[in-house]
């Protein structure tokens, strides 16, 4: 990835991907009669670990019933898996084999960059790394996967025939296993549906074996938008998972802060099949064993998070937000030794839309305020996340948090460092149609447009 000059490498004319729904209104879904007259709202107890593994819900029933891990009212306790990495013991004790990097007390320097094209693509929405692979995985919405080199660009994986890109939905996102050869998708399915797959990929060419598709998890959406998108391998191995609310606007189904739903959720799950079972629930979820509480469920509150990821530094959480008519945010949750970041907290959708109140009939109960909010002017409308840069050849830039707007194009990077309440963000660069900034190979950065555009962050 070192050239400089712009290649082009597969044009195609992009489907957009809309706005990642700023506002997202439907006329069936803004029908207040098909909001539950008594939403439910989180608690704010945690479930202790329970002895047992967790549970497992079943697989391709979409969403559960509240009450039950599967829709049937009944759940399945396991033993652990050979494969499981869960944490052995309680936050406060788990922290000794934290990460032990040194991190500047700040303020940062201001980094100045710019963005060379790599290449265009058909509509990508976002690009992934695999370990131990010099080579960056670009995901296009339509359904394909190319790994892209200084050389060229092949396709891996093409889902084409199982997902439509269309409006918000399409193949959105892509994580490889930290450990196998294996790699999960989130699509959203021709029934309009969320599903998280798994294939077996080459160890060598990283080629993804249509004939190994598993399927891990469904969950059936409402409305076509707010799928949310993000797969990610957080620092302890489990597989995070981020959905919406379900769409239509101002949560008609009250999902955020419903625990009996996992839309507008943030999941965590060891992927990997147990027996007869698709996925395994950890037993250290904070809502397992809790009553009428899906035990996917790992943070609550969320409206569409585009985009998730983990400071490799510091294993704290950063979640972008898109918010409703008005506010965009993003939100970090810090780890404990490395891990347990975010575990059991609300990020207050739909009771608040960023720090203003919202829908007043949700509880506020517990809200963790976002840490950097901005507001529909100059031409925003929606958040794309968004990494922590570590390990940056470009000069300056390490420890910020860079993100962007999808409508506006800006790219602000976010001083870490900063103060609670006294945010230091500064402006990068510009691309229009941003849907996501993320960690390449080596250290890198990209940005990605679904106008075509993936770009690499250099020094001005």
């Amino acid at each position: 990835m070192r050239r400089t000059a712009t290649r082009t490498l597969a044009l195609i004319a992009p489907v957009a991907l809309v706005a990642l729904a700023a506002c997202g209104a439907s006329s069936s879904g803004d029908d207040p009669a098909s909001a539950p007259t008594d939403p439910a709202s989180a608690p704010t107890d945690r479930a202790a670990p329970d002895a047992s593994f967790g549970t497992i819900p079943s697989a391709g029933d979409g969403e559960p019933a509240p009450g039950s891990a599967d829709g049937t009212g009944s759940t399945t306790s396991l033993v652990p898996s050979a494969e499981a990495d869960l944490p052995t013991a309680p936050p406060s004790a788990a922290g000794e084999g934290g990460p032990s990097t040194t991190l500047p007390a700040g303020p940062l320097p201001i980094p100045a960059v710019q963005l060379i094209d790599i290449g265009a693509f058909d509509a990508p929405v976002g690009v992934a790394v695999r370990p131990l692979d010099p080579r960056l995985f670009v995901v296009e919405q339509a359904g394909r996967v190319l790994a892209v080199d200084d050389e060229s660009a092949t396709p891996v994986l093409d889902v084409t025939e199982r997902t439509e890109a269309s409006g918000e939905q399409g193949l959105l996102g892509l994580a490889f296993h930290p450990e196998r050869d294996l790699a999960y998708v989130n699509y959203i399915d021709q029934d309009g549906d969320t599903v998280i797959a798994e294939f077996a990929v080459d160890p060598v060419s990283a080629a993804f074996d249509p004939g190994s598709f598993r399927q891990v998890m469904t969950v059936a959406q409402p409305f076509p938008n707010h799928n949310g998108g993000a797969l990610v391998f957080g620092p302890d191995g489990m597989l995070y998972i981020g959905l919406g609310d379900g769409g239509a606007a101002a949560d008609p189904l009250r999902a955020g802060l419903d625990l009996g739903t996992r839309l507008g959720k943030l999941l965590r799950i060891d992927p990997l099949e147990f027996g007869d079972e698709p996925f395994v629930v950890p037993a250290d979820n904070p809502f397992v064993g809790v009553d009428g509480a899906d035990p996917t469920i790992w943070s609550l509150g969320l409206r569409n998070p585009w985009r998730v990821s983990f400071d490799a530094a510091t294993g704290d959480l950063w979640i972008a937000d898109v918010g409703q008519n008005e506010f965009e945010e993003v939100n970090r949750a810090a780890a404990d030794g490395g891990r347990d970041a975010g575990r059991g907290l609300s990020f207050g959708w739909s009771a608040f839309e960023a720090d203003a109140p919202f829908n007043d009939d949700q509880d506020p109960t517990g809200h963790t305020p976002p840490v950097i909010v901005y507001s529909h002017v100059d031409g925003n409308c929606s958040v794309s996340g968004g990494t922590v840069v570590r390990g940056s050849r470009v000069t300056n830039l390490d420890g910020w948090y860079v993100y962007g707007d999808y409508c506006s194009g800006t790219i602000w990077g976010y001083d870490t460092t900063s103060a609670a309440g006294a945010p230091v963000v500064v402006e990068l660069g510009l691309l229009p149609a941003l849907t996501s900034v993320a960690r390449g190979p080596n250290g890198e950065l990209f940005a990605v447009s679904s106008d075509g555009t993936v770009a690499r962050f250099a020094d001005a």
